[in-house]
């Protein structure tokens, strides 16, 4: 997987606010879609300031070395790692540990890093449990696991998933990490000799419930990845199985408002709410009237089809990179 400039400048991001040191695990070898200028234009925008690199070099892919893209160790060096290694199913790209992220990780690597950085693959391992376990086991105490250029929304047939941010952030919650960031970055994505190119990405704080407003075909035509970054705490584990907040949200409501237990399958808004007072209005007509139902339903078509050309409400925009 690679690192283009929105993912690369949200890692310096990263950098800054707790900097970087130890050892590197990545998933794959990271393709780097920038060069040495480049980087050290954005570093400096960011109050990052860069450590030398102990051996420069241009990137494993000859298109891209023609370029002047630097390479993943001359990169990750530089925000301040000691070590930079990879891992892969495959040895075709010059991984430094060979093994198959579905099944558990080898016991000679287990707490043995400071970072291990998902640039996507993890939607690419069909065992997504043990994929997680595993970040849990590479990481030593106060580790960080960093998603970042995760598919999300318009990636299908990359991988076997495109993950919602949600779950993440679900489960580093019930397993006691802290969750340090989590934004989601939308982009037009083109490509040309090679490189990853787009217009600046638009990069929106995340948190649970952002986009409820949105998760049916709402969101647009722009493609939506991940980037978030947890701490392994002291007693955090990886087996906590986490249920999905959107609901948690829900029944804590349906409690609050003493309104008892839901029928097993049922879904309704807060039963305070001014839409699902409405709501409860129109069924009462509906019932009585049916034509009026008929008629409902085609204006609700119209409604969707003009809602999805309109300007939508996003979570809060932070930056463009």
């Amino acid at each position: 997987m690679g690192i283009p400039r929105g993912a690369a400048r949200l890692l310096l991001e990263e950098c800054r606010r707790r900097p970087f040191s130890g050892r590197l695990l990545q998933l794959g070898r990271s393709t780097i879609y920038f060069t040495q200028k480049e980087l050290e234009r954005w570093a400096a925008k960011h109050e990052v300031t860069l450590r030398p690199p102990r051996r420069p070099g241009l990137s494993h892919d000859p298109r891209l070395a023609r370029q002047g893209c630097i390479d993943d160790s001359t990169f990750f060096t530089q925000l301040g790692f000691e070590e930079v290694r990879s891992c892969d199913v495959s040895d075709w790209e010059g991984a430094d540990y060979i093994f198959d992220f579905n099944r558990p990780a080898p016991a000679e690597l287990v707490g043995r890093f400071d970072a291990v950085l998902d640039l996507g693959t993890s939607v690419q391992i069909f065992h997504l449990p043990q994929v997680l376990a595993n970040f849990h086991a590479l990481l030593r105490e106060r580790g960080r696991v960093i998603h970042a250029a995760v598919p999300s929304n318009n990636h299908i047939d990359l991988g076997f998933y495109m993950l919602s941010p949600t779950l993440f952030y679900d489960y580093y919650g019930a397993n006691g990490y802290t969750i340090d960031c989590a934004y989601l970055c939308q982009y037009y994505p083109y490509w040309h000799r090679g490189r990853f190119y787009s217009a600046p990405w638009k990069i929106y704080r995340y948190e649970p419930g952002c986009l409820d407003h949105l998760s049916y075909g709402r969101v647009g035509g722009k493609q939506l990845s991940i980037f978030l970054v947890a701490t392994r705490e002291p007693g955090a584990t990886c087996d906590a199985i986490p249920q999905i907040s959107h609901f948690v949200r829900r029944w804590a409501v349906y409690r609050e408002a003493g309104s008892g237990e839901l029928a097993a399958g049922e879904i309704r808004p807060d039963p305070r709410s001014l839409r699902s007072r409405l709501e409860r209005k129109a069924e009462s007509l509906f019932a009585d009237y049916p034509l009026l139902s008929r008629l409902y339903r085609p204006l609700k078509r119209v409604k969707e089809r003009i809602l999805r050309t309109l300007p939508r409400r996003m979570p809060p925009l932070i930056a463009r990179y």
